[in-house]
């Protein structure tokens, strides 16, 4: 049997009618670029979210970019993330003179530790910004981190771009902060063909900003008020996602399920399984395990044609791009030890029962249980 990490033909191959409908209709109007289509899904996602605005762009990468900048940060001013996270929370920013700084995590969740946050902001000067991950889909301590960031005086963007779905105490993520990103990424658990992403605020001065700096810096046709950028979601994306957003919730439980499934059949296996606590709804956007020999179960789990992942493998503070802000290994024990251990197995809304059984008898098999 051979497992893929992800399958996007077989998970949609139940809406391939109404997605070619979707596209013929695009075709038809002649409209693709910021329309009608773009200005509904808008609608339709802060509506989930539960916010005031939403703001299509081109990537998840240009929602973290566009949203720190639509806030107000400048060059010079810093912004505190997670280092285990995608390097695109950081570099978007970094970019523009933005300069991070890194907070440990949580052993149990992989996502920013409040304590060291708040030894962080106590002791270091000019953060601007606190980016707290939704990894993998499961939701940050949001009370604990706003109220830190509330006593320091730090805006929060909530980097949500692995997180459609995902509830803290009830409320979707995405809707805590000043703003939030979203990525379209087509693996993301709401998905395009290609790429895409959203910032979504409830401030009227970040959304003006926002519509800005996504369109060249417009502030009405050829009339341009500040730099800005060719960022824009398209209108077949836009009215391919806004159907889709009506399945999000099914395909997050066919998720959910999935997971129940890895977690009853490896509980007696010798890996640390994904935590979920009660005020906390994960969407498995990945199913993210720590296993002891991880390497070397990567390897056996390829030779039975289970294809795994690292999400990721180098932490950001050690990659060789940001060597110069002077962190070294030790800097943060906790996110190396947790990338050192885990392994991504795959789980996407169409995986059997069959396959998933088939994934947990090899890795029972590869402990020797």
């Amino acid at each position: 049997m051979n497992v893929k990490m992800f399958d996007l033909a077989r998970d949609h191959k139940e809406i391939r009618s109404e997605l070619l409908g979707i596209t013929e209709r695009i075709l038809t109007n002649g409209e693709f670029i910021l329309s009608k289509e773009v200005e509904a899904f808008e609608d339709a996602f802060a509506q989930y979210i539960g916010a005031k605005y939403a703001v299509g762009v081109g990537s998840g990468t240009d929602a973290i970019k566009i949203a720190g900048l639509a806030y107000g940060l400048k060059k010079g001013d810093k912004i505190v993330t997670t280092p285990n996270t995608y390097i695109a929370t950081v570099m978007s920013l970094s970019l523009h003179g933005i300069i991070p700084v890194f907070c440990d995590v949580e052993t149990s969740t992989y996502n920013m530790d409040p304590e060291r946050l708040e030894d962080i902001l106590r002791k270091e000067k000019g953060i601007k910004l606190c980016i707290p991950v939704h990894l993998y889909g499961y939701p940050s301590s949001l009370d604990e981190i706003a109220a830190i960031c509330r006593q320091n005086g730090v805006g929060i963007l909530e980097d949500a771009c692995q997180a459609h779905g995902s509830l803290y105490k009830g409320k979707k993520v995405g809707g805590f902060g000043d703003v939030s990103a979203f990525s379209f990424y087509p693996t993301k658990n709401l998905g395009c063909y290609g790429d895409g992403g959203m910032l979504v605020t409830n401030s009227d001065s970040i959304y003006k900003n926002a519509l800005m700096l996504r369109n060249h810096g417009q502030h009405e046709r050829h009339v341009h008020v500040v730099e800005g950028y060719n960022s824009r979601l398209d209108e077949l994306q836009a009215a391919i996602l806004r159907y889709k957003l009506t399945k999000l919730d099914i395909w997050n439980e066919k998720r959910r399920k999935i997971a129940s499934w890895y977690k009853k059949k490896l509980k007696d296996v010798p890996v640390a399984l994904p935590v979920e606590e009660p005020w906390g709804y994960h969407v498995y956007h990945l199913f993210v395990i720590r296993a002891e020999k991880r390497d070397d179960l990567m390897k056996y789990l390829f030779h039975k044609g289970i294809t795994t992942l690292i999400h990721y493998p180098i932490p950001i503070h050690l990659q060789k791009t940001y060597q110069t802000l002077g962190y070294k290994k030790g800097s943060f024990p906790r996110a190396e030890a947790v990338v050192s251990e885990i392994v991504s197995l795959p789980l996407y809304p169409s995986l059997t029962e069959e396959e998933v059984q088939y994934v947990c008898e090899s890795i029972h098999q590869f402990y020797g249980v």
